[in-house]
């Protein structure tokens, strides 16, 4: 029966592989026309060494080039799908020994990017795609699987050195370059100037006066900034006495702005950053800290919003910053090369700044910046910001933290226990 079933299960990994997404929407299908790669027959064979490009390709034959990708990045996108599908059209035309086939996949969890390739590395590693864009956060699992292809080789190093510092130290990790950040993702403050007149720098600041303060108090991302941003370290063995410190410095933070009426029943408990911006959209709350990427989709609705740095401990101004990245997974040098050529004209700062504008997202290279985000107040806000960002750990760092940082926080502002209390137990839970 256990060989029947392992049988079963290779049949249904080829055929959800060939597919190339679970159930997608009919739009992203039509809007899809590149060239399939045939699908072979499977087998259980150990990993055969790597064929030469002479002998798994016909010269005369385009090279396909599979490439998985996240919804932000699909040609039936809402925002940007139809520039993306243009610039695909162009690159073809001028690239006609190479198509290209983008392959809609669920960004994370069970069936997200990372996910599938983890398993068709162990049972079908041939069946793996040639490139793909995955979250800076799963880099690492990646990089445990031997999977990712150094880029120095097929890249001008102008491409790294054009990428913001916090984009830097996500493209090259322990040394090697070998994944390039198309976007950045982050947070900060939105506030309406007329009910606001000035935004609060520092968390005293917050706590001066009781106007609202919307944010995603229960999320890790949430914590996690001001953790690292205070000198908490993911690794307590370190120092577990200053750990815990700055834990309950940020658990008493919360306790006073709820107690103050800056953080109000509605959204002391919000989970998500997604989940604030509507918030401040309906006018619920004149003050939030919210996705950068959801303040540029509303922007033209809101024409008294403005930007600023999220309020911190000292009032220093930072962020902290992950990233989606195309990584290049296939060892064959005829599809690295081709692989290689389409990510050079997709981070072109023409092609990339275009796309960016109209996806809403926020490239990480300057020169593409330079032509996506506007208007240039708030340019000049996110270009500060990017100077000294953190860059966010891994999932697999925080995983340890991310329980006992929400028991925390929710006994906290439930009433259940005080800071100290709540820090010193997630600080146990964390080390036992």
């Amino acid at each position: 029966m256990r060989v029947g079933y392992e049988i079963w299960l290779l049949g249904f990994l080829v055929w959800l592989a060939a597919c190339g997404t679970n159930n997608p929407p009919p739009s992203v299908a039509a809007a899809t026309p590149f060239v399939p790669v045939p699908i072979a027959s499977p087998t259980l064979a150990t990993r055969a060494p790597v064929p030469t490009s002479a002998e798994t390709a016909d010269a005369s034959e385009p090279t396909v080039l599979t490439l998985w990708v996240p919804e932000e990045f699909a040609t039936g996108a809402e925002r940007g799908g139809d520039i993306l599908e243009k610039q695909i059209a162009e690159f073809q035309a001028a690239h006609p020994n190479i198509k290209l086939n983008y392959v809609l996949k669920t960004p994370y969890g069970k069936g997200g990017i990372v996910d599938w390739l983890t398993q068709l590395d162990e049972l079908l590693p041939d069946r793996l795609p040639d490139a793909a864009i995955v979250d800076s956060r799963e880099l690492d699992q990646l990089e445990k699987l031997s999977l990712l292809q150094p880029l120095q080789r097929d890249l001008p190093s102008g491409a790294y050195w054009d990428l913001f510092p916090p984009a830097q130290r996500i493209a090259r990790r322990a040394g090697v370059w070998d994944n390039q950040p198309l976007t950045l993702d982050t947070e900060h403050l939105v506030y309406d100037s007329q009910r606001v007149a000035a935004p609060p720098l520092s968390w005293q600041d917050v706590l001066t006066n009781t106007t609202q303060f919307a944010f995603a108090a229960d999320s890790t991302d949430t914590f996690l900034f001001h953790y690292l941003e205070n000198g908490g370290s993911l690794e307590p063995q370190e120092h577990p006495v200053l750990d815990t410190s700055v834990m309950q410095s940020i658990l008493d933070y919360y306790q006073r702005a709820r107690a103050n009426g800056n953080l109000n029943e509605n959204t002391a408990l919000i989970k998500s950053a997604r989940e604030v911006m509507p918030l401040f959209v309906t006018g619920q709350t004149p003050m939030a800290q919210v996705r950068a990427r959801d303040f540029m989709i509303e922007r033209s609705r809101l024409p008294n919003a403005l930007a600023a740095p999220i309020p911190t401990r000292d009032g220093r101004a930072t962020t902290m910053v992950s990233g989606w990245s195309f990584v290049i997974l296939n060892r064959d040098a005829t599809k690295q090369d081709a692989a290689a050529q389409y990510l050079a004209w997709m981070i072109d700062p023409a092609h990339m700044g275009e796309w960016a504008n109209a996806a809403r997202m926020i490239p990480a290279s300057k020169g593409a910046f330079a032509q996506a985000i506007e208007p240039s107040a708030y340019a000049d806000l996110l270009w500060k910001l990017f100077q000294d960002a953190l860059v966010a750990p891994t999932f697999s760092q925080q995983a340890p933290y991310a329980d006992a940082w929400q028991s925390a926080v929710e006994a906290v502002l439930n009433g259940e226990l005080a800071p100290d209390d709540a820090a010193f137990r997630a600080a146990q839970s964390v080390t036992q």
